[in-house]
């Protein structure tokens, strides 16, 4: 008999993925369904926003010698010759 306390896999994964896989799946179908634009309208909404949250959490302040060194640093690129100009970036890029 299976300890309370230890992890279930199932298939590889782990019981607590496997729940959250499940939702997912369950929030897909229904999405499929809906027809109101007002609730298509919230999902978006709740989608921007967790993906602003999710990257603005990762963002870390600078310190102002930091801030400095970079601005130095781009300043003395930019002097010797270590730069592209938009244009020819949007020129390059075009090349992709």
């Amino acid at each position: 008999m299976l300890n309370p306390h230890e992890i279930i896999i199932f298939a590889g994964i782990k019981s607590g993925t496997m729940d959250i896989a499940v939702k997912k799946i369950e929030i897909i179908e229904w999405l499929t369904k809906v027809q109101d634009k007002t609730v298509i309208k919230k999902v978006e909404t709740l989608k921007n926003q967790s993906i602003k949250s999710s990257y603005e959490s990762k963002l870390k302040p600078m310190s102002s010698k930091a801030y400095k060194a970079m601005l130095e640093k781009s300043e003395d690129d930019y002097k010797q010759g270590r730069a592209i100009s938009q244009k020819a970036l949007e020129k390059e890029s075009g090349n992709w």
